[in-house]
C-alpha cells in the first residue's frame, strides 16, 4: 500500500474529503520523522510495536570482481548514514482474526544403527616386560 491509496482509504472511512486526509497523514508522519530525529522512541501501540533510532557500527567489507587495477577492494558500510530506524514490535500479525501460530513438531532424528558387535581383540606384545629376556616361568 502506497500513500496514495492510504490517503483514500484513510478519506473513505473518516469522511473527510481526500485533501484534510493527506494533510492528517503528513501531520503523523512528520510527528514521527519528527520524534526520531530527536532521539526518542516513537510508540505505534500494541499492536504494530515501536519505532526505535539504532547507530550502526561500521563493516568493512571486501569486494571482489570489480573493474580496474585492483581487483578486491575493501569498503566501509554504514559510513554515510550510522543511523538506523527500527521497528521493535510485539505482535506482528495484523489481520482482523489472527490466528496462532503452527509449530510443527521437529522432525525425529534418525537413531544411530549400531555396527556390528564382533568380538574384537586388541594387540598385545608377546612379552610383558623388557625385550630380549626370557619369561619366567613357573
Amino acid at each position: 500500500m502506497n500513500k496514495a491509496e492510504l490517503i483514500a482509504e484513510v478519506a473513505a472511512k473518516t469522511g473527510k474529503s481526500p485533501y484534510m486526509a493527506k494533510k492528517a497523514l503528513n501531520t503523523v508522519l512528520e510527528g514521527i520523522a519528527h520524534g526520531l530525529r530527536h532521539g526518542r522512541d516513537v510508540d505505534l501501540g500494541p499492536k504494530l510495536g515501536r519505532l526505535t533510532v539504532i547507530n550502526r557500527k561500521r563493516k568493512r567489507v571486501i569486494k571482489k570482481n570489480l573493474v580496474g587495477k585492483y581487483k578486491d577492494s575493501v569498503v566501509e558500510l554504514h559510513k554515510k548514514h550510522p543511523k538506523s530506524v527500527r521497528l521493535l514490535g510485539r505482535n506482528r500479525d495484523l489481520s482482523e482474526d489472527p490466528k496462532a501460530t503452527i509449530v510443527t513438531p521437529a522432525e525425529p532424528q534418525p537413531k544411530p544403527v549400531p555396527t556390528r558387535s564382533h568380538s574384537s581383540r586388541v594387540a598385545f606384545p608377546r612379552f610383558r616386560g623388557r625385550p630380549n629376556i626370557p619369561r619366567r616361568t613357573r
